[in-house]
């Protein structure tokens, strides 16, 4: 029953710890699910952001296409004559070029720059012949289109720029000669659009890389500090000869609930199944003690209180019990009823103490000299009964004299005094299917012939 209960037990804790289990896993299933909704209409979010910011890069850039091509119109026009090249780029400014500077540079050497104050260093820098920026400078001359390079370094001021530079041929006795660049400087910080900023307030990160002809790494344009691979999009934009790599990215999704709601889930989970654990223990228990006192009960309702041997109740059912097993096993088996000669008058002489005490000797006397039989039962005030499985008449006898011869040599005494002890016996041999009350009636008549006999007798 221990062991049973132990299994019980054990079954009942891994069933709490299981459900505890799954109650947690569909709480973290829940949010991870809510932060993949959450991840898809951000990411969808950055998609549009970086497809609009595309679009401004693109249309800033624009600018330096535009400067450049006008630079080459004036340039045409006026027969590649640069002595009004302070004017041209009034005019330019005035139109918010957004360019930051524009040059020329004939033969690859800036020679005209505007606005000149802040940018004199630049001035004699050969393009064709700096180790540096040359590969972007015979790029542009190969192709005949304009190129953009960048970012780098200015010279003039140390920021860093896009620089966009086309190219310029004039027809010289039929043959297209080189004649030099027209430039705009584009600041980086002029190209990137507002909204770049207000993206980082809302913590949105961005990274722009280009392609630079002097170096062989993409030319990181421009990167938010708090800027980390990962939770990130990336899309190209089309710039003049190459693409830029738009990159966008986010913070991991954190929700101040998703942790309150782990914990809840935790605590709430471990908290029922700590009660059904409890419960199922404290049941358990009970279930123990209700078996407990059942048996008990059961044992008291078939046992006689007095003598400790089994009462008439108890003494019926294994009857019945023993003749459906004879008659199974087509075996005999017989019955002694016996009755305690003269016990009215030991009740009467020397008290009701007496008198059980005499019933319990008589009880310790049958069961000590019957070895062979199984039963001992109390059915009435001072008679028992005594069922025999597998003897006839003969053996009934022989068990009958033992506990006469028994009776003689355990006298009993009470207070000093010896009790007047003997037996009257009845017997009867069960015969095929005769009920119970047949056989018990024929016992008892047996043992009425022996107390009318004498008493201390056998009749059968």
């Amino acid at each position: 029953m221990q062991r049973k209960d132990n299994v019980k037990i054990f079954g009942t804790a891994i069933l709490c710890i299981c459900m505890t289990l799954i109650s947690i896993s569909l709480v973290e299933v829940l949010i991870r699910r809510d932060t993949e909704h959450e991840t898809a209409l951000i990411h969808d979010t950055l998609l549009n952001t970086g497809a609009l910011i595309g679009q401004e890069i693109q249309r800033n850039l624009s600018y330096g296409i535009v400067v450049t091509e006008t630079l080459h119109a004036l340039l045409e026009s006026n027969h590649y004559q640069v002595a009004n090249f302070s004017k041209w780029g009034e005019r330019l400014f005035a139109l918010d070029s957004g360019a930051s500077s524009i040059q020329l540079a004939p033969n690859g050497v800036v020679s005209y720059i505007y606005p000149l104050k802040g940018n004199e260093r630049a001035l004699g820098h050969d393009l064709l012949l700096d180790k540096r920026r040359d590969d972007g400078a015979n790029l542009a001359i190969q192709s005949r289109e304009i190129t953009f390079v960048g970012p780098l370094k200015l010279i003039q001021n140390g920021k860093y720029a896009v620089i966009a530079r086309k190219p310029v041929f004039r027809e010289v006795d039929g043959v297209d000669t080189f004649w030099g660049f027209t430039i705009a400087i584009l600041l980086v910080e002029d190209v990137l659009p507002d909204r770049v900023r207000q993206l980082e307030k809302q913590g949105l990160y961005i990274t722009l890389e280009g392609e630079n002809p002097d170096s062989q790494d993409p030319a990181v344009l421009f990167s938010s500090e708090k800027w980390v691979e990962g939770n990130d999009v990336a899309m190209t934009i089309e710039v003049p000869n190459g693409t830029w790599t738009l990159k966008l990215g986010h913070d991991p999704i954190t929700n101040k609930y998703y942790s309150l709601g782990r914990i809840f889930a935790a605590f709430f989970s471990i908290t029922i199944s700590i009660y059904i654990f409890v419960q199922q223990c404290m049941m358990s228990v009970k279930q123990e003690e209700i078996s407990f006192l059942n048996e008990r009960l059961m044992e008291l309702s078939l046992k006689d209180e007095l003598t400790g041997v089994g009462n008439r109740r108890a003494g019926m059912q294994a009857l019945e019990r023993g003749i459906q097993k004879s008659k199974y096993m087509n075996k005999t088996l017989s019955v002694l009823m016996l009755d305690i000669d003269l016990f009215k008058e030991v009740n009467d002489q020397h008290g009701h103490p007496a008198g059980d005490h005499l019933l319990k000797h008589s009880a310790f006397c049958l069961n000590a000299s019957a070895q062979r039989c199984n039963s001992v039962f109390r059915i009435g005030g001072d008679e028992f009964l005594m069922h025999l499985p597998e003897m006839g008449l003969d053996e009934c006898m022989d068990v009958a004299d033992a506990i006469q011869k028994f009776v003689e040599k355990m006298p009993c005494e009470y207070g000093g005094t010896e009790l007047p002890m003997s037996f009257s016996i009845g017997l009867a041999e069960h015969h095929p299917d005769e009920t119970i009350n047949s056989l018990l009636h024929r016992v008892d008549i047996k043992l009425y012939e022996a107390k009318k006999a004498g008493r201390n007798t056998i009749k059968y």
